[in-house]
């Protein structure tokens, strides 16, 4: 009767114990889903307030100098000769702004004008004061095949969160008149984020560049944010001042 007896408690402890694992195990994934993600939303500004370097019109390289391959190099050093000749002779070179174009990724997330974040559970969008620029992370999607994405400005970004860090991958960005502070990029190119709150009123975007057609190797640099109480605004693009002639180079309008 003893031996039956432990038999029977062994029993009920070993239903108890198999019940409470699988009671925990059944919770993980809602509880996973119910957990409370790092609340990014709101105006930010970047931070410090000089980070675009001595002139904001030619900002420098967020991670210093980018891994260029030696013809994108030869391009790039030339590019820099001309711009500089044109500046000094008052005919500067027409740029992306003077062409009233949005900036496209990954230059609308280095915010020379404020932006905006505003997320939920399936997206994150965020406001780009300039030119009204609308980048959308959808998030637990995957990411279409390339050759499915119609190239746009801000490209493609799927995200998800890991803990309280926003996991984000940006592919088919448009290579014609989209550049990285004049730098081009290929068509395979991906940009991958990592965006989490350093403190209430610091976020941090830690980025990387891949591209396997203009780069020898992977691109890293930060972003850092400050919380800001500046509202955006309307911006429209209204340059009226400005005309391109047939090299490129922009000139006053006078009449």
């Amino acid at each position: 009767m003893k031996s039956t007896h432990r038999n029977a408690l062994a029993c009920t402890a070993l239903g108890l114990i198999l019940s409470t694992v699988s009671t925990l195990s059944g919770a993980a994934p809602d509880a996973a889903k119910a957990s409370p993600r790092a609340d990014i939303s709101g105006t930010w500004e970047r931070t410090p307030d000089d980070w675009f370097g001595e002139d904001p019109d030619d900002p420098v390289h967020p991670g210093g100098p980018m891994p260029l391959k030696p013809a994108y190099a030869r391009d790039y050093a030339a590019l820099k000769k001309r711009q500089a000749a044109a500046n000094e002779a008052g005919t500067p070179l027409v740029t992306t702004s003077s062409r009233c174009l949005p900036e496209g990724m990954p230059v609308m997330m280095a915010a020379l004008f404020p932006i905006e974040i505003i997320h939920d559970d399936k997206q994150v969008i965020v406001l780009g004061e300039y030119l009204q620029q609308v980048r959308r992370i959808v998030l637990n999607e995957p990411m279409p095949p390339l050759k499915d994405l119609d190239p746009s400005y801000q490209g493609y970004s799927r995200g998800h969160w890991e803990g309280d860090t926003l996991v984000v991958q940006t592919r088919g960005v448009r290579t014609d008149d989209v550049m990285f502070y004049d730098v081009p990029h290929g068509s395979e190119m991906t940009i991958t984020e990592r965006l989490r709150l350093k403190s209430p009123d610091l976020l941090e975007n830690q980025v990387q560049i891949d591209d396997p057609q203009v780069l020898t190797g992977p691109y890293r640099f930060t972003f850092d944010y400050k919380r800001s109480d500046y509202r955006i605004h309307e911006y429209v693009c209204e340059n009226n001042q400005l005309e391109v002639d047939s090299d490129g180079k922009t000139h006053l309008k006078r009449d």
